[in-house]
């Protein structure tokens, strides 16, 4: 069953274990440079929960794909970061952009004006992700800065984040006994 949630400061654990699951190539495109163990548990140690909004999916309960809208620590309210993770085995199934679109919603219904995705300009699989939301894009020696632009909060964009959390209530509750999607 797979499960889209909001992820919360008790899910620091199971975002460290997803995190030491990257490949070392999806470490290095994640992080910009090769990072071990230890600097994964920092890391997570680290996040400030209360200047982030995060999601995560949860596969059969294990999670195998996060993302994260960090605000801007320029004092722009309407500015944020995108960082964004799923496990090599998943990639490709729909996880990442189910993840960025849940995230960008949620961030536009607080405020959000844009998000700012950075990393190495041959992350071809993170940059294709970053094109269906069709971003400005900078390159630059080696890093890529792409911005989606998100526009103001609407009926809809509210319906769909109640959606999701109703979606989210009711897999929780058929995961808590055993069942498996069909």
């Amino acid at each position: 069953m797979i499960i889209y949630k909001r992820l919360w400061p008790t899910h620091s654990t199971d975002y460290r274990d997803h995190l030491m699951r990257l490949t070392p190539d999806q470490r290095h495109y994640r992080f910009g440079g090769m990072v071990d163990d230890g600097f994964l548990d920092r890391k997570t140690g680290d996040i400030d929960w209360l200047r982030c909004l995060a999601f995560g999916c949860f596969v059969d309960g294990v999670m195998r794909g996060a993302v994260f809208i960090i605000r801007a620590h320029n004092g722009w309210l309407d500015e944020a970061e995108l960082a964004i993770t799923v496990e090599a085995p998943f990639e490709g199934s729909g996880i990442g952009t189910q993840l960025m679109r849940r995230a960008t919603n949620i961030a536009r219904n607080r405020g959000v004006a844009r998000v700012t995705l950075f990393c190495l300009s041959d992350n071809f699989r993170l940059m294709a992700l970053a094109r269906k939301f069709d971003p400005t894009m900078t390159i630059d020696h080696g890093d890529a800065e792409l911005t989606v632009d998100l526009g103001p909060a609407t009926q809809i964009s509210y319906a769909e984040e109640a959606l999701g959390l109703l979606e989210t209530g009711i897999s929780s509750f058929y995961e808590q006994f055993g069942a498996k999607a069909a």
